[in-house]
């Protein structure tokens, strides 16, 4: 019996969106600092992670609404709470592309 893939979330962004991703980020030193440097270093992180044996979803996030979710959750936007964030989305069939 052939086992299951995991899943990894992964969130994705959209071009139009990446400065304000810079601005509202805590972190924003810690980002590429380009839309298309971040999207170069994305691909290459599905490719490696998939070569590991996980399936990669691609989780589209909407910044406002992340920047909303954030509030209510009394939590800064950071590394950490992107991710949580994808996976939240994720686990909610939410923005899967």
């Amino acid at each position: 019996m052939a086992k299951n893939k995991r899943n990894l979330a992964l969130a994705w962004y959209r071009q139009d969106q990446w400065q304000l991703l810079l601005d509202y980020s805590t972190d924003s030193d810690k980002l590429a600092c380009t839309y298309q440097e971040w999207l170069e270093h994305a691909e290459e992180k599905v490719k490696e992670i998939s070569n590991e044996g996980l399936n990669v979803v691609k989780v589209a996030i909407d910044v406002e609404d992340m920047k909303k979710w954030c509030e209510r959750s009394d939590k800064l936007i950071d590394g950490s709470t992107r991710s949580e964030y994808a996976v939240f989305l994720a686990q909610n069939n939410l923005n899967i592309l």
